[in-house]
Order: structure tokens, then sequence, then C-alpha cells
């Protein structure tokens, strides 16, 4: 199973609301959203797709980013306000097992998932008890491969045990990118489980780092993935060429589709993401910075569960 890591904005829910009308992520993907904002109407429109699609996703109660940050009760209000809703529970552990705990029985919580960095201590009893208790079905720990000694405990729980990685290179500024025309960006789709783990999250092509806001780009980058003949997954990075000042963003962005539409074309690489992009690009259209993000997080996903389903 597939846990893409990302931030409940807009675009980001706008592809999964997509996806899932697509009927390509179910059985394959779960994503995991960490809010960055206390609103509350993108999160709605999605959950509406996810219970008439029968699509599920993690919901992180307790952010560690943007505006939503700390230990809150506000998204769980939500959940909970919800007559039917298809977001299940997530929650960072910051050495805040009272918190976990709390919220667990106050709401009767079940198949919840803990998000731990690799810098937790196996010794921790805090985090034992919570690793420990029936509500917990789901442990995701950052590069785990680091902490041996957490991850020998881990494996022993007879647990959904899954790993999260950060395998987009976020270069600044973007122009750079225009030296790099593509790179190897991951393998455990294809490793995963002969490592014993029952599955495997990333941030899909977004850094990790969250940023507040944003300038005017000089440059325009669409980042898409693709699969190697040996299955292996790389991203190229079609960058604009014309980079010399933040003006005509659209001319920056039919310098980009140009390289990524002839490359997919040439390559015979498509799905509905791809399929989205030629439409603008043939149609001299400019659908904006948040649309493009969506489109490369759209196909990464499709890449990804494509391949799980094959293997199925």
């Amino acid at each position: 199973m597939y846990y893409p890591f990302l931030k409940a904005r807009q675009f980001e829910l706008i592809a999964l609301r997509e996806l899932a009308s697509e009927n390509v992520t179910q059985g394959h993907v779960i994503p995991i959203l960490e809010p960055v904002k206390e609103t509350l109407n993108n999160l709605i429109l999605a959950n509406t797709v996810f219970r008439e699609k029968n699509q599920s996703a993690y919901l992180v109660l307790n952010s560690n980013i943007g505006s939503t940050a700390g230990d809150t009760s506000f998204f769980i209000d939500f959940i909970a306000s919800e007559e039917s809703t298809n977001y299940l529970p997530a929650f960072h552990y910051n050495s805040n097992k009272e918190y976990i705990i709390k919220i667990i029985n106050q709401f009767s919580l079940s198949d919840c998932m803990l998000i731990c960095g690799n810098d937790v201590s196996s010794d921790d009893p805090n985090f034992r008890e919570l690793c420990e208790l029936s509500e917990v079905k789901i442990i995701n720990v950052e590069d785990p491969g680091r902490n041996r000694d957490l991850n020998r405990y881990i494996r022993n729980l007879n647990k959904t045990y899954i790993r999260l990685d950060d395998p987009f290179e976020k270069i600044s500024p973007n122009a750079e990118y225009l030296k790099i025309e593509e790179n190897r960006f991951s393998e455990e789709h294809i490793h995963f489980r002969d490592e014993n783990y029952q599955g495997f999250s990333d941030y899909t092509t977004l850094p990790s780092l969250y940023t507040e806001g944003g300038s005017a780009p000089r440059a325009v980058v669409i980042h898409l993935t693709y699969k190697k003949p040996d299955n292996k997954i790389w991203i190229k990075h079609f960058t604009s060429n014309t980079n010399d000042s933040i003006a005509n963003v659209q001319g920056k962005f039919a310098e980009a589709s140009k390289k990524a539409v002839e490359f997919c074309r040439s390559e015979n690489k498509t799905n509905s993401a791809i399929a989205e992009l030629e439409s603008y690009y043939d149609e001299q259209h400019y659908p904006g910075l948040g649309m493009v993000k969506k489109i490369s997080i759209k196909n990464h996903i499709l890449v990804v569960a494509e391949f799980l389903k094959n293997q199925s």
C-alpha cells in the first residue's frame, strides 16, 4: 500500500478527488493529509468524493506545520461533527502521550496511525505505551533504517509498519533545474515488501519542508515522475529557459510544457494527468502554478498506483 504524505491544501486535495473519481487509487493508495490552516471547505469537498468512491485517507490531527501546529482538538472535532467520514485519525508523536491517549479515549477512536521520526528511542516508555495500544494499527517512521533498535522494536509489534521517505530534491532557485534533466527518485515500491514493510510513504513530487506562501518564480518547472523498464521511478524536471526575471509566467509555462509534452509523446507516457497537461499545451492555455503542481502530484500517484495494481 502506498501512503502519499500531502499537505491538506487546495490543489493536493483536488488531485486526490480526481484520482478517487477515476477509481484508480482504491485498494492501492491511502493518502495522509497534514493540514496547514484551520479551514475545512476543501476537506469537506474531498470527504464527499471519498465517501462516494470508497476512498480512505488519514488526517493528521496534530499538525507539525503551519498555523494549525500543535496538539489541538480542531480537526478531531471536525471528524466527529461529520455525519459520515472517510478520514481516519493520525497523530505525530512528539513526547505527547497524554494528548494522544486523551483524544483516542474521548472520541473512541480506532484504526489510528502513529507518525514519528527516527530519533525516537525504542526505550521511551511513553512511545512504547502508545505503540502497544490496540487502537494504534499503523506506525509510520521516517527513514527507519537510521535507527535499528527502533526498527526491530516496531517489527515485533504485529502492527502495520510503513516507512516514510523524502526523495524529492528541492533546488533553489528553480532555474537551477536546467542543469539537472532527471534523477533517480524512488525504489521503495519495488522493495518495501521484501524488506518487511506493509507500506511505504513519501511526499510525492513536493519538498517535505513547508513554506508559507511564496513569491513569483523566475522559472517554471514541471516535475514528472516516470517508470523505467527496470520499474525504478525517475523524475524529470522540465524547466523554462527565459528565467532572467519574474515576468511572463505564461511564456515560461509554455516553454516548460513544450519540453514535457514532447518527452511524454516520444516515450508514449500517458495517463489522465499527462493528458491534462497536453491539453493546456495544445490549447496554449496557462492554468496557473497550482494546477501545474496538481498535475505533478497526480501523475506521480498514478505511476505508483499502476505499478502496485500490476503487482496485485
